[in-house]
């Protein structure tokens, strides 16, 4: 580790990381902070093929380029692109809850582009194992599935059940069934089960439900009579909110 003063604009920002979010008018007090005392907490880089490439402090960085500072305080840790990857999350996620999607990204890049199975990275990361093998399949997700995730209409626990789903056209289909529907953990783990089951691709099939025949038929009482009838005796009747509290009364 070595501590050297750097132009911020030849730092170069990884496309593929995670970055910890503030809130508006946090970020607005951080701003004003930065601008007044300027960096006190050094930037953290490692140095990758002789250049410069960000770990941890993008906002600091950015806020560095916007003040036109010239040189800031950086701390340099050996390591390659995996560290820098893995590095960053470690730091960020001790920070605050970073994007789930920039997380799948991140942990997507490293699993197919670096080769790190899941017990590397929960090494490196310090994340568990579960939850980086639920990251991985939810890489593989459909666009619809990872927007929903990324506008919090999902969580990781919903996103992991569609991603069990191979055909992108079905997960889309029980997208836009949930946000009507806004279904809990178990009833879309279910659904999924049975479309899987339908598809003959679950080992165990859940089990079904009993025959029509074998099910004692529904039956509605009359509000009138009181007698007992099946559903297709009953008729609608057209009320105003008075007449139906006279009537209700009756």
């Amino acid at each position: 580790m070595k501590h050297l003063k750097a132009d911020p604009q030849s730092i170069e920002v990884p496309i593929v990381r995670v970055t910890a979010q503030f809130e508006e008018e946090l970020y607005a007090e951080f701003k004003a902070s930065i601008k007044v005392t300027g960096q006190i907490t050094p930037i953290i880089c490692c140095e990758v093929e002789e250049k410069l490439v960000l770990v941890d402090g993008l906002h600091r960085l950015q806020e560095a380029k916007n003040n036109g500072d010239k040189k800031i305080d950086v701390v340099i840790i050996p390591g390659d692109m995996v560290d820098v990857l893995t590095k960053n999350i470690f730091l960020d996620h001790l920070r605050g809850k970073p994007p789930v999607t920039q997380m799948v990204n991140v942990i997507k890049t490293l699993y197919f582009d670096h080769g790190l199975d899941p017990d590397k990275i929960k090494e490196k990361t310090g994340l568990s194992r579960d939850y980086i093998e639920r990251l991985i399949k939810i890489s593989e997700a459909s666009p619809s599935v990872q927007e929903a995730l990324d506008q919090g209409v999902i969580g990781v626990g919903i996103a992991f059940q569609l991603s069990r789903l191979d055909n992108p056209i079905i997960q889309d289909e029980i997208i836009a069934k949930h946000k009507v529907w806004r279904f809990n953990i178990k009833d879309l783990t279910q659904l999924v089960d049975n479309t899987l089951a339908e598809l003959g691709k679950l080992k165990d099939p859940p089990p079904r439900a009993a025959a029509n025949e074998d099910r004692p038929p529904t039956v509605y009482r009359c509000e009138g009579c009181h007698d007992d009838t099946e559903p297709r005796n009953l008729r609608a009747v057209m009320l105003c909110p008075t007449c139906f509290g006279v009537t209700y009364r009756a």
